[in-house]
């Protein structure tokens, strides 16, 4: 939300911040609250939120995740791996709103894990965002 300040009888508009809370939640060290994430950081985290949750997961939101963990062993030729990457990407866009040119890829790094980078733009903000992971099969 943009908020007006004034100053010295000017009306200066704020950036949009995004703020998140921290998912570990990690005490502030000096007043004790719950930590938060801003901006990009935000960002990052919640679009590696929605990718690493799997269908189901959440009460009440059966549809809510990535499912990429379900992927791991499917993606064998490459008419699946173009389907499921854009399968990710349309979910990021529509459950992620402040991003946009969203563009993922994977990367097989060995027989129980695959490399997975995210590509956006946020919003009114900067471009040029990635987030980088691996997901590994536990079983």
């Amino acid at each position: 939300m943009a908020q007006d300040i004034v100053s010295k009888a000017k009306t200066v508009t704020s950036p949009d911040v995004y703020s998140d809370l921290d998912l570990f939640f990690t005490a502030h060290p000096i007043t004790g609250d719950v930590s938060r994430k801003f901006d990009s950081d935000a960002i990052k985290r919640s679009v590696k939120n929605i990718v690493l949750t799997n269908y189901y997961e959440r009460p009440f939101k059966p549809s809510l995740g990535g499912g990429i963990r379900n992927l791991l062993f499917d993606l064998d030729t490459d008419v699946k791996l173009s389907r499921a990457q854009k399968q990710l990407q349309s979910t990021i866009q529509m459950l992620e709103p402040r991003i946009e040119r969203v563009a993922c890829g994977f990367f097989k790094t060995d027989n129980n894990a695959m490399q997975v980078v995210i590509h956006y733009k946020i919003r009114n903000g900067m471009p040029n965002q990635e987030v980088e992971f691996t997901v590994r099969r536990t079983r």
